[in-house]
């Protein structure tokens, strides 16, 4: 297949602001690749950079092979290389998240990304191990998706670093909100001369996190308010921090609407939230999680419909 984005030799599209793509689910929990191309549509419409898909706020966990990816197929049909999809392909082990890779790659994604493996507690060398195999065996680039909250398995600033020299990885996403980590990483790539593009995974530091040698962010809430997160992006790139800095309050004023949701854990508010108001907008047919999550009831529906329409949401912005 034929991509349009050659990030290996050109990373100038991997910047901004790529949402960690919902995947939309029909009512038996199986993919719904209609609404997950309309939901790719409606974010690049509001100017978004590039796609995250099938990561944590993609359910990946809830989702099986096919259906991985299925809705990757579907988010580059959606984004119908206007801009670059990064599937994330992480499993419990190096075997299985090959095989997510070469299915992604079918699928027509530009790049791959993956967590450690999770279940096992693995060493820093068994990282290596994991990441060097997982380039070798998928033609793509790469890039290490940490998040220890959720696999268990910190990988060290040496490691990261280390797999970027070799060439193994492009760019990361760090999900952890350790500013520390994420600063010796961006210096450390700059003082060895590497171009290693660098994501933070967090919707309260579009701006600030260019400081400190951010790319560009992957925040969850970019599913309902893309514009308000591809300007806060743009106007701290350009060092217009005052507006930079209004368009970032409004994604924090976003981010309100999953507190309506006390009936489910914190992942299933976040997630439940925004596809439940994304479903009374049209955008995307069912508010659907994967099992044992669950969705907003009938109350908290009512109340955040009410609250989107006091935050005037429903845009993009």
């Amino acid at each position: 297949m034929t991509r349009r984005f050659d990030l290996t030799n050109d990373r100038s599209s991997v910047r901004g602001i790529f949402p960690p793509i919902l995947t939309p689910m029909n009512e038996d929990e199986s993919v719904d690749a209609a609404s997950t191309k309309k939901l790719v549509q409606f974010v690049v419409a509001n100017g978004v950079h590039g796609i995250w898909a099938m990561g944590t706020t993609g359910e990946f966990a809830s989702c099986t092979e096919r259906e991985r990816a299925r809705a990757v197929e579907a988010a580059v049909e959606g984004a119908a290389g206007k801009v670059p999809v990064i599937a994330n392909v992480a499993d419990c082990s190096t075997r299985l998240a090959i095989r997510h890779g070469q299915m992604a790659k079918a699928a027509g994604a530009d790049a791959l990304a993956a967590t450690p493996p999770y279940y096992f507690n693995n060493s820093q060398n068994e990282l290596l191990a994991h990441f060097r195999r997982l380039r070798e065996a998928v033609d793509l680039p790469l890039f290490l998706y940490n998040i220890p909250q959720t696999v268990k398995t910190k990988t060290e600033v040496g490691t990261a670093l280390k797999l970027a020299e070799e060439g193994v990885i492009i760019g990361l996403k760090d999900s952890q909100n350790d500013l520390d980590w994420f600063r010796q990483v961006t210096t450390g790539a700059k003082a060895r001369g590497l171009d290693l593009r660098c994501f933070l995974g967090t919707r309260f530091l579009i701006d600030a996190g260019q400081l400190i040698g951010a790319c560009g962010a992957i925040p969850s809430f970019a599913n309902i308010v893309p514009a308000a997160c591809a300007q806060a992006f743009e106007a701290a790139a350009k060092g217009d921090w005052a507006a930079a800095a209004v368009h970032q309050e409004r994604v924090m004023a976003a981010e309100k609407v999953s507190g309506v949701v006390k009936g489910a854990c914190s992942n299933a508010a976040v997630m439940g939230s925004m596809k439940t108001l994304l479903m009374k907008w049209g955008v995307i047919a069912s508010d659907t999680l994967g099992s044992p999550l669950q969705r907003p009831n009938a109350a908290e529906t009512a109340a955040l419909v009410e609250l989107a329409a006091k935050l005037e949401l429903g845009k993009g912005y």
